[in-house]
C-alpha cells in the first residue's frame, strides 16, 4: 500500500497539491510545497529490499525513451533557443524522470493486487477535495471550469486537466473493480457509485481530451469485451426475479437521488449543454456553416492556439523545410501539441523518437487491453488512452505530467510477471524427469 501511495503521489499528486496550498492555505504559490509533496512520494517508493532486487520492465519501450532522452539531452546542450539561458530546472526534471523509473525498478510486483483499490481510494478524496475547494471558493461560480483558482485578482486561474486527469483514472479504476469477477457485490455497487461520481466531476472540467479519450476507453471496452454471447447470457441474467428486483430497486433510488438534488442535477444538465454547444461552436467555425446577424463561428481560446499550430506547421513545410530535418531548436516554440512541438523543435530525430515511443506505448497498450493479464497492467493500458489524445491536443513532449506515466508503461505493460523478479534472472528451464 505503501508504494501505491508514493506512486500515486507523483503521477496524480497535483489535485492533492492544489487543495493543501491554495485551499488549505498551508503553503500558496509555493514551488517548495510541491516538490517537497513529490519527494514525499519519492520516499515512500523505497522499498526494505533497495537495490537487492531489480525487477523486470519493457525493455523495448525503455531503450526508445533513452533514445528520446538522448536527442533532448542533445539539443538542450548545443542546439537550442536563444531565449533558453539556463537548464537547470530541465535538468531537475528529467533526473525526477530517472529517479522515479529507478525507484519503479525496485517495487515488487506485488503491488499488483491492491493497485487498483488503492487508486479508487486516492482519485475519490482528490474529487472529494476539489468539491470542498469549490463550495468554500467565493470567486467560483456555477458554470465556470471545476478546478481549484490561484493566484491573486485578475490573474486568479486553474487548472482543470489535472483534476480531469483524476476524475477519468477514477472512472477506469472504478470500471475495472466494477466489472472485476472476483469483486464482491457491495463493492460493486460502491465502485459504480464512485465511477458516475467522477464522471460527474469530469463533465464539470469541461475538458476536450478527456471526453474523448473517455468515449474512446468505453469503445475499446466493448470491441474487446463484448461478445454476442456475454450479451445473451447477460439478457438472461437481467430477466431472473433477483435482477429484476434490484433494477427495480436501483432505478428508484436514482430517483428519490433526482428528487432530493434536482439542483444538482441542473448543474451537471447545464455543464453537459454548455460543454456541447462550446464543442460545436468549433465544429461550425472549422466548417464554416454557422453565421448568425454577420457574426460567424468563431474557435475557442485553445482550439485556436491549436489552430494556429498547425498553420505554423504549415508555412514551414512551404518555405522553411529544412526546419523539418534539424528543427528549430529546444524549446524554441511552444505549440501546446506534443507531437508537432517534437517536430518543430527537433527535427526528424526528435520526432521520429518521440513518435516511435508512444506508438508503441499504444500498441502494448491495445494488447494489454485485449488480453487482461492483470487488473495493474489493464489499468495503465485505458489510462493511456487519455495521454495518447493528450499527444494531439495539450503539452509538451518533455513534461514530467507525461513522463511519469510513461515510467510506470515501462515498469509493468507488455511483460509478463509470472516468472521470478530478478532483472538479471532468466524464465527457469523445466528439466525432464529421468
Amino acid at each position: 500500500m505503501r508504494y501505491v501511495v508514493g506512486i500515486l503521489m507523483v503521477i496524480d499528486g497535483y489535485p492533492l497539491i492544489f487543495f493543501f496550498k491554495e485551499t488549505l492555505r498551508i503553503a500558496p504559490g509555493s514551488t517548495a510545497f510541491t516538490a517537497a509533496f513529490l519527494a514525499l512520494g519519492f520516499i515512500l517508493m523505497i522499498p526494505f529490499h533497495f537495490m537487492r532486487k531489480l525487477y523486470r520492465l519493457n525493455t523495448n519501450l525503455l531503450n526508445m525513451a533513452l533514445l528520446f532522452f538522448a536527442v533532448m539531452i542533445f539539443y538542450m546542450a548545443f542546439y537550442r533557443d536563444q531565449w533558453f539561458k539556463d537548464g537547470t530546472m530541465d535538468t531537475i526534471y528529467y533526473i525526477y524522470v530517472a529517479l522515479f523509473l529507478f525507484l519503479l525498478i525496485n517495487i515488487p510486483n506485488d503491488i499488483i493486487e491492491v493497485f487498483v483499490p488503492i487508486v479508487i481510494a486516492f482519485t475519490v478524496v482528490s474529487n472529494l477535495a476539489l468539491v470542498y475547494a469549490l463550495l468554500t471558493d467565493p470567486t467560483w461560480n456555477i458554470g465556470q471550469r471545476a478546478a481549484i483558482q490561484y493566484g491573486e485578482g485578475e490573474y486568479r486561474s486553474g487548472n482543470p486537466h489535472v483534476f480531469a486527469r483524476n476524475a477519468l483514472m477514477s472512472v477506469v479504476a472504478c470500471g475495472i473493480w466494477a466489472f472485476r469477477p472476483q469483486t464482491g457485490f457491495i463493492l460493486r455497487i460502491m465502485s459504480l457509485g464512485a465511477c458516475i461520481f467522477s464522471m460527474g466531476i469530469l463533465v464539470m472540467t469541461q475538458t476536450r481530451s478527456s471526453i474523448v479519450a473517455l468515449i474512446l476507453i468505453i469503445g475499446l471496452f466493448f470491441m474487446f469485451n463484448i461478445r454476442p454471447r456475454q450479451i445473451k447470457d447477460a439478457v438472461k441474467g437481467l430477466m431472473r426475479p433477483a435482477s429484476l428486483v434490484m433494477i427495480a430497486i436501483v432505478f428508484l433510488g436514482i430517483g428519490y437521488f433526482m428528487r432530493k438534488n434536482g439542483d444538482l442535477i441542473a448543474i451537471l444538465y447545464g455543464y453537459a449543454v454548455a460543454f456541447i454547444e462550446r464543442n460545436m461552436e468549433n465544429v461550425y467555425a472549422v466548417l464554416g456553416i454557422k453565421v448568425q446577424n454577420q457574426f460567424a463561428a468563431t474557435l475557442d481560446a485553445s482550439a485556436g492556439n491549436r489552430a494556429t499550430s498547425f498553420q505554423y506547421l504549415q508555412n514551414i513545410i512551404e518555405g522553411h523545410l529544412h526546419v523539418i530535418l534539424v528543427g528549430q531548436g529546444y524549446k524554441s516554440t511552444y505549440l501546446d501539441v506534443p507531437l508537432l512541438e517534437a517536430l518543430i523543435n527537433h527535427g526528424l530525430p526528435g520526432f521520429v523518437t518521440f513518435t516511435a515511443f508512444c506508438f508503441s506505448a499504444l500498441f502494448y497498450s491495445l494488447k494489454t487491453i485485449r488480453d487482461n493479464p492483470d487488473s495493474l497492467s489493464t489499468f495503465l493500458a485505458y489510462f493511456y488512452i487519455m495521454l495518447f489524445v493528450q499527444l494531439f491536443t495539450n503539452g509538451r513532449p518533455y513534461e514530467i505530467s507525461f513522463w511519469h506515466p510513461f515510467c510506470l508503461m515501462i515498469r509493468f505493460v507488455g511483460i509478463s510477471h509470472l516468472y521470478p523478479p530478478n532483472l538479471l534472472n532468466h524464465p527457469p528451464v523445466v528439466k525432464p524427469a529421468l
